[in-house]
């Protein structure tokens, strides 16, 4: 159930009971968080079925252009969460929240973008690539002037 303190009412910030002081908001970032860590196992399934169907047995991760071009999408998305999921924690934490979840949304987007365009033709993958690099700068400028304002306020 929600909940505000005074402080947070003259914000207009409600709390969930999750943490004591965290916005609801918050929610909707870890729902965000959630939905990419979900995406990314549903193309490592998509490596696993297309390791089956072009027959390229573990640990061989080449042999095949179309296996290998599932495969990358799998990698390269599991190097932009190393960068997505702290960027938008912090982003949420020191700026915006609201923010965080939108942008974090279009990260999202941009990787299914991203698959589907080198899935089809590499020279596809940059319009989803871009999408998502414009969002991680985004986030990672975004958490580091919030930390800067913390810090000078402090």
């Amino acid at each position: 159930m929600a909940r505000a303190d005074k402080g947070s009412q003259r914000r207009g910030i409600m709390h969930s009971g999750s943490f004591p002081g965290e916005p609801i908001i918050m929610n909707w970032v870890h729902a965000i968080v959630v939905l990419a860590l979900i995406e990314y196992l549903i193309f490592c399934i998509l490596v696993g079925r297309a390791r089956a169907k072009y027959a390229i047995a573990a640990p061989a991760v080449s042999g095949n252009e179309m296996f290998e071009r599932y495969f990358r999408v799998q990698q390269n998305t599991l190097e932009q969460l190393i960068v997505f999921i702290p960027a938008i924690i912090l982003f949420a934490r020191y700026s915006s929240a609201l923010w965080a979840a939108i942008i974090g949304a279009v990260f999202v987007l941009g990787r299914i973008i991203y698959a589907a365009g080198y899935i089809s033709a590499p020279q596809r993958r940059g319009p989803g690539a871009g999408i998502s690099f414009i969002c991680e700068v985004l986030l990672i400028l975004g958490a580091l002037f919030g930390i800067v304002r913390s810090l000078m306020a402090a």
